[in-house]
């Protein structure tokens, strides 16, 4: 099992050394928005001083402050920053954003790299926006968990930090840069994209459970493939938002949670006799579960 991991891992690394991502263009926005909670949330191609601003610096001055850099690492990394772009898709609404962001900031700021050459880029959490930007700076590049920190040299993608680091930010960041072997996080998705991914119809149940086996050492969690779920839904690929979610319910089917979400894609794209059987199979699991119980009663 160890090394099947290690050949999956391996053939993610040369998939994403090969992207074609190439670095955003559009102007600053420096916008703010209301999300669907009412907050006030970042959104778009935002200057670095708008996190100096309230209410974000207070998160920011923070995590900032309170991290202490690995001064060993940062002679190494400073000299391969040399004609590097960095671009940050995060959410000012996102805790990992928060804890990431400024520490690799920081991190920038210590090897002296010229944060003219630095691109943030705020995404939504709403519903129908999810992990978009107003500017869709995210489009083909596979931005699912927040932050997503991209290296690019000569316009072209070497390697991302995807949520947190494997290792440390420091430790991460020199290995893309010095062209090793880095896998980072989610590994599950980029096999799903790989080998699974299926945009323009559903899959037949027998084939999602057959990725079962090779998926279960990969996935961390049961939000991984979750949170995919909804931004496909979000982008309107509807079909390979029922197939993620449906595989999620074959990876855990005792969560309640799997079934829930397949539950709303299913009602948000019309089939609500499927929404009704998965909101059934949440209160199975879950007997309390308002929302469930709301949705019933609306489809019922």
């Amino acid at each position: 099992m160890k090394n099947n991991f290690m050949m999956v891992a391996l053939s993610i690394v040369a998939i994403s050394c090969n992207r074609h991502t190439v670095p955003s263009v559009t102007p600053y926005s420096n916008a703010e928005i209301q999300n669907e909670q009412g907050k006030t949330i970042l959104a778009g191609h935002c200057s670095l001083s708008m996190l100096y601003k309230d209410p974000y610096h207070q998160w920011f001055d923070t995590a900032y402050t309170k991290y202490t850099v690995d001064s060993s690492i940062i002679p190494k990394i400073a000299p391969l920053l040399q004609n590097k772009e960095i671009e940050i898709f995060l959410g000012s609404w996102c805790g990992d954003s928060k804890r990431e962001t400024p520490r690799m900031i920081k991190i920038l700021q210590a090897a002296s790299f010229d944060t003219a050459h630095l691109r943030l880029i705020f995404v939504d959490n709403s519903t129908k926006t999810y992990k978009q930007s107003p500017q869709h700076e995210e489009k083909q590049k596979n931005i699912h968990h927040v932050p997503t920190i991209i290296v690019y040299e000569n316009d072209k993608e070497i390697g991302r930090i995807i949520e947190s680091p494997v290792a440390s930010l420091e430790k991460d960041l020199l290995s893309i840069l010095q062209r090793q072997q880095y896998t980072p996080n989610y590994i599950a998705i980029a096999y799903w994209q790989k080998n699974i991914r299926h945009p323009t119809h559903l899959l037949s149940e027998e084939t999602l459970r057959s990725f079962i086996p090779a998926l279960q050492p990969l996935c961390e969690s049961v939000r991984e493939f979750n949170a995919y779920g909804y931004v496909l839904l979000a982008q309107h690929n509807f079909n390979e938002a029922l197939n993620v979610f449906r595989l999620n319910t074959f990876l855990y089917p005792e969560n309640a949670v799997t079934f829930g979400s397949l539950a709303e894609a299913c009602y948000t794209v019309g089939n609500k006799e499927e929404a009704k059987k998965n909101y059934q199979k949440v209160l199975l699991l879950k007997p309390d579960d308002e929302k469930a119980k709301k949705m019933l009663s609306v489809l019922n």
